[in-house]
Protein backbone atom coordinates (compact mmCIF):
# COMPACT_ATOMS: atom_id res chain seq x y z
CA UNK A 1 0.00 0.00 0.00
CA UNK A 2 2.52 2.38 1.10
CA UNK A 3 4.49 1.53 -2.41
CA UNK A 4 1.44 2.37 -4.01
CA UNK A 5 0.80 6.08 -2.46
CA UNK A 6 4.73 6.54 -3.08
CA UNK A 7 4.23 5.75 -6.61
CA UNK A 8 0.98 8.34 -7.30
CA UNK A 9 2.85 10.88 -5.18
CA UNK A 10 5.67 10.65 -7.84
CA UNK A 11 3.24 10.70 -10.91
CA UNK A 12 2.19 14.06 -9.74
CA UNK A 13 5.22 15.51 -9.34
CA UNK A 14 5.74 16.10 -13.27
CA UNK A 15 2.16 16.76 -14.89
CA UNK A 16 1.94 17.43 -18.44
CA UNK A 17 0.96 20.79 -19.26
CA UNK A 18 -2.47 22.26 -20.66
CA UNK A 19 -2.71 24.10 -23.44
CA UNK A 20 -3.42 27.17 -21.50
CA UNK A 21 0.46 27.17 -20.64
CA UNK A 22 2.81 27.93 -23.37
CA UNK A 23 6.10 29.39 -23.79
CA UNK A 24 7.48 30.39 -27.04
CA UNK A 25 9.03 32.76 -29.36
CA UNK A 26 7.19 34.35 -31.98
CA UNK A 27 8.40 35.24 -35.76
CA UNK A 28 10.73 37.72 -36.17
CA UNK A 29 12.50 38.92 -39.12
CA UNK A 30 15.94 40.08 -39.00
CA UNK A 31 18.73 41.57 -41.56
CA UNK A 32 22.14 39.84 -42.44
CA UNK A 33 24.27 41.99 -39.71
CA UNK A 34 21.89 43.33 -37.44
CA UNK A 35 20.89 42.99 -34.00
CA UNK A 36 16.83 42.64 -32.99
CA UNK A 37 15.21 42.12 -29.27
CA UNK A 38 12.69 39.40 -29.21
CA UNK A 39 10.62 38.36 -26.38
CA UNK A 40 10.17 34.98 -25.42
CA UNK A 41 6.59 35.34 -24.37
CA UNK A 42 4.89 32.78 -21.14
CA UNK A 43 0.92 32.17 -21.33
CA UNK A 44 0.18 30.71 -17.82
CA UNK A 45 -3.29 29.94 -16.45
CA UNK A 46 -1.35 29.52 -12.73
CA UNK A 47 1.46 31.22 -11.10
CA UNK A 48 4.63 29.61 -11.79
CA UNK A 49 8.34 30.50 -9.66
CA UNK A 50 10.67 29.25 -12.30
CA UNK A 51 10.89 27.96 -16.09
CA UNK A 52 14.07 25.78 -18.21
CA UNK A 53 14.05 25.64 -22.04
CA UNK A 54 16.66 24.82 -24.43
CA UNK A 55 17.07 26.85 -27.91
CA UNK A 56 18.58 25.37 -30.65
CA UNK A 57 19.89 28.38 -32.79
CA UNK A 58 19.89 27.83 -37.12
CA UNK A 59 23.48 28.87 -38.20
CA UNK A 60 24.21 32.19 -38.85
CA UNK A 61 21.89 33.21 -35.78
CA UNK A 62 23.38 33.84 -32.33
CA UNK A 63 22.82 35.11 -28.48
CA UNK A 64 24.71 38.61 -27.96
CA UNK A 65 27.34 37.94 -24.85
CA UNK A 66 29.23 40.36 -22.49
CA UNK A 67 32.17 39.06 -20.65
CA UNK A 68 30.92 35.40 -21.78
CA UNK A 69 27.84 36.06 -20.88
CA UNK A 70 24.37 35.73 -23.28
CA UNK A 71 22.59 38.72 -22.47
CA UNK A 72 18.93 37.54 -21.12
CA UNK A 73 17.38 39.78 -19.61
CA UNK A 74 14.05 39.10 -17.42
CA UNK A 75 11.17 41.56 -18.19
CA UNK A 76 8.92 42.89 -15.79
CA UNK A 77 7.25 40.07 -14.86
CA UNK A 78 10.09 38.80 -12.78
CA UNK A 79 9.96 39.16 -8.96
CA UNK A 80 12.78 40.99 -7.13
CA UNK A 81 15.04 37.88 -6.61
CA UNK A 82 14.33 36.42 -9.57
CA UNK A 83 17.64 35.68 -11.94
CA UNK A 84 18.26 34.51 -15.16
CA UNK A 85 21.35 32.05 -16.08
CA UNK A 86 22.48 30.09 -19.00
CA UNK A 87 24.93 28.07 -20.63
CA UNK A 88 25.72 26.54 -24.27
CA UNK A 89 25.45 22.75 -23.72
CA UNK A 90 27.64 20.19 -25.38
CA UNK A 91 24.77 19.11 -27.72
CA UNK A 92 24.71 22.23 -28.88
CA UNK A 93 21.35 23.67 -27.29
CA UNK A 94 21.90 27.33 -25.08
CA UNK A 95 19.66 26.79 -21.82
CA UNK A 96 18.57 28.89 -19.65
CA UNK A 97 17.20 28.63 -16.23
CA UNK A 98 15.33 31.32 -14.01
CA UNK A 99 14.19 31.15 -11.02
CA UNK A 100 13.39 32.58 -7.75
CA UNK A 101 15.34 32.33 -4.29
CA UNK A 102 11.94 33.41 -2.39
CA UNK A 103 10.09 30.80 -4.77
CA UNK A 104 8.16 34.09 -5.87
CA UNK A 105 6.10 34.00 -8.67
CA UNK A 106 6.09 35.47 -12.17
CA UNK A 107 3.00 38.48 -12.63
CA UNK A 108 0.64 38.25 -15.00
CA UNK A 109 -1.33 35.70 -17.09
CA UNK A 110 0.60 36.72 -20.57
CA UNK A 111 3.35 38.34 -21.89
CA UNK A 112 7.19 38.88 -22.09
CA UNK A 113 9.29 36.82 -20.04
CA UNK A 114 12.47 37.16 -21.25
CA UNK A 115 13.90 39.60 -23.91
CA UNK A 116 16.33 38.26 -26.02
CA UNK A 117 19.49 40.24 -28.29
CA UNK A 118 20.00 37.94 -31.92
CA UNK A 119 21.91 38.58 -34.03
CA UNK A 120 22.10 37.67 -37.64
CA UNK A 121 25.79 37.05 -39.15
CA UNK A 122 27.05 39.37 -42.24
CA UNK A 123 26.12 36.26 -44.58
CA UNK A 124 22.74 34.75 -42.68
CA UNK A 125 20.80 33.53 -45.56
CA UNK A 126 16.73 32.96 -44.38
CA UNK A 127 14.59 31.81 -43.92
CA UNK A 128 15.05 29.47 -40.72
CA UNK A 129 14.07 28.02 -37.35
CA UNK A 130 14.66 28.53 -34.02
CA UNK A 131 13.29 25.74 -31.78
CA UNK A 132 12.64 25.63 -27.93
CA UNK A 133 13.06 22.09 -26.03
CA UNK A 134 12.82 20.67 -22.96
CA UNK A 135 10.84 23.25 -21.52
CA UNK A 136 9.24 23.22 -18.24
CA UNK A 137 7.86 25.40 -15.81
CA UNK A 138 7.59 25.09 -11.47
CA UNK A 139 4.03 26.33 -10.17
CA UNK A 140 4.28 27.64 -5.94
CA UNK A 141 3.86 23.79 -4.85
CA UNK A 142 6.89 22.51 -6.48
CA UNK A 143 5.37 21.00 -9.06
CA UNK A 144 6.51 20.77 -12.67
CA UNK A 145 5.20 20.95 -16.01
CA UNK A 146 6.46 19.60 -18.98
CA UNK A 147 5.48 21.93 -22.38
CA UNK A 148 5.26 21.01 -25.86
CA UNK A 149 8.31 22.10 -27.79
CA UNK A 150 8.08 25.08 -30.41
CA UNK A 151 9.60 26.41 -33.41
CA UNK A 152 10.00 30.35 -34.49
CA UNK A 153 9.97 31.10 -37.90
CA UNK A 154 13.06 33.91 -38.73
CA UNK A 155 12.37 35.45 -41.74
CA UNK A 156 15.51 37.17 -43.80
CA UNK A 157 15.31 40.80 -45.23
CA UNK A 158 17.21 42.79 -47.27
CA UNK A 159 18.55 45.69 -45.42
CA UNK A 160 15.95 48.45 -45.35
CA UNK A 161 16.56 52.19 -46.28
CA UNK A 162 14.90 54.62 -44.68
CA UNK A 163 13.89 57.36 -47.14
CA UNK A 164 14.11 55.02 -50.48
CA UNK A 165 9.88 55.01 -51.15
CA UNK A 166 10.49 54.36 -54.83
CA UNK A 167 12.71 51.43 -54.01
CA UNK A 168 15.38 52.08 -56.23
CA UNK A 169 18.53 51.78 -53.54
CA UNK A 170 18.95 55.70 -53.23
CA UNK A 171 17.53 58.39 -51.26
CA UNK A 172 16.92 61.78 -53.33
CA UNK A 173 14.02 64.22 -54.54
CA UNK A 174 12.11 61.66 -56.23
CA UNK A 175 11.90 59.83 -53.35
CA UNK A 176 9.98 62.96 -52.10
CA UNK A 177 8.09 63.47 -54.80
CA UNK A 178 6.70 60.02 -54.69
CA UNK A 179 5.86 60.38 -50.88
CA UNK A 180 4.23 63.76 -51.17
CA UNK A 181 2.06 61.46 -53.88
CA UNK A 182 1.23 58.84 -51.35
CA UNK A 183 0.07 61.46 -48.45
CA UNK A 184 -1.68 63.35 -50.86
CA UNK A 185 -3.91 60.17 -52.65
CA UNK A 186 -3.00 57.33 -50.48
CA UNK A 187 -1.91 55.59 -53.81
CA UNK A 188 0.78 52.22 -53.41
CA UNK A 189 1.47 51.65 -56.30
CA UNK A 190 5.19 51.87 -56.46
CA UNK A 191 5.97 52.99 -52.63
CA UNK A 192 7.67 51.08 -50.70
CA UNK A 193 6.09 51.53 -47.26
CA UNK A 194 8.54 50.26 -45.02
CA UNK A 195 10.96 52.95 -46.31
CA UNK A 196 8.53 55.89 -45.80
CA UNK A 197 7.54 55.69 -41.88
CA UNK A 198 10.52 58.16 -41.76
CA UNK A 199 9.87 58.83 -38.03
CA UNK A 200 8.81 55.75 -37.43
CA UNK A 201 5.24 56.48 -35.32
CA UNK A 202 3.17 53.38 -37.50
CA UNK A 203 2.07 56.75 -39.17
CA UNK A 204 2.71 58.10 -42.99
CA UNK A 205 2.10 61.94 -43.23
CA UNK A 206 3.70 65.60 -43.86
CA UNK A 207 6.03 64.64 -41.22
CA UNK A 208 7.59 61.97 -42.98
CA UNK A 209 8.00 64.22 -45.53
CA UNK A 210 9.50 66.86 -43.80
CA UNK A 211 12.11 64.04 -42.12
CA UNK A 212 13.13 62.71 -46.06
CA UNK A 213 13.56 66.64 -47.47
CA UNK A 214 16.25 67.51 -43.70
CA UNK A 215 17.59 63.61 -44.78
CA UNK A 216 18.35 64.49 -48.22
CA UNK A 217 19.60 68.03 -47.25
CA UNK A 218 21.74 66.98 -45.00
CA UNK A 219 23.36 63.57 -46.79
CA UNK A 220 26.77 64.09 -48.45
Amino acid sequence: MRKTIALLVAALVTIAATAANRLYLPDFTICPGETVLVALILENDEQFTAFQTDLILPEGITVVQEDDEYLFELSGRKASDHTIVSKMREDGALRMVSFSIGVKPYSGNNGALVIIPFTAADDFTGPATIKLKNSRLANLEGEEFVLAGESSHVIQLEEQILGDVNGDGAVNVTDVTQLISYVANGCTSSVHIENADLINDGNINVSDVTSLINRIIQSK
